[in-house]
């Protein structure tokens, strides 16, 4: 399946997915944050490592369906599930979760983050304009995206043009 193809059905706003069986958000969201990892670059010094991580830092309804990641492979790694993320351990961890239960210490955990090359992915509103990098939100009963490329591009990860089509492009956060 093409990369589009699948960030598009991802994504529940492409024509072949209007096809398939409702599928519950969250769910979706879940499917998102893999698919991320396909339309997002990171620095060399990312490649080599043994696992792809993922770590999720708080709890909130996507949790279930986060969990189900973690028998998948990422560019030919294992994808490795870190729930909860312990503090101090974003070495092994390529994309941070952070659940909309953590929005008043978000400004803290965007300072731990500052300048490491982990793409930083949330459901808060004004997620991308307080500095993080991804925001899935709800709209017309569709999950749709807002990017923070700067504050992506700051610390050396690169997005698609596939990824920058399907989403509002924000800025903040500096």
């Amino acid at each position: 399946m093409a990369l589009g193809l699948v960030l598009a059905c991802a994504l529940a706003s492409g024509p072949a997915c209007a096809m398939a069986p409702p599928t519950p958000e969250a769910q979706i969201k879940a499917g998102i944050v893999f698919n991320l990892a396909l339309v997002v670059s990171w620095p060399d010094s990312m490649a080599g490592g043994s696992a792809f991580g993922i770590g999720v830092i708080g709890h909130d309804a996507a949790d279930p369906y986060l969990g189900s990641l973690a028998a998948k492979t990422m560019r030919g790694h294992a994808l490795a599930l870190r729930d909860p993320l312990p503090a101090g351990s974003l070495a092994d961890v390529q994309i941070v979760f952070i659940s909309r239960s953590q929005v008043t210490a978000l400004p803290n955990l965007l300072a731990m983050l500052a300048g490491k090359p982990v793409l930083t992915v949330s459901e808060m509103d004004d997620f991308c304009e307080r500095g993080g990098m991804v925001q899935m939100r709800r709209e017309r009963n569709r999950v749709q995206l807002r990017v923070n490329r700067h504050a992506a591009e700051k610390v050396g990860l690169r997005l698609s043009s596939q990824l920058l089509k399907v989403a509002e492009l924000v800025e903040g956060g500096d």
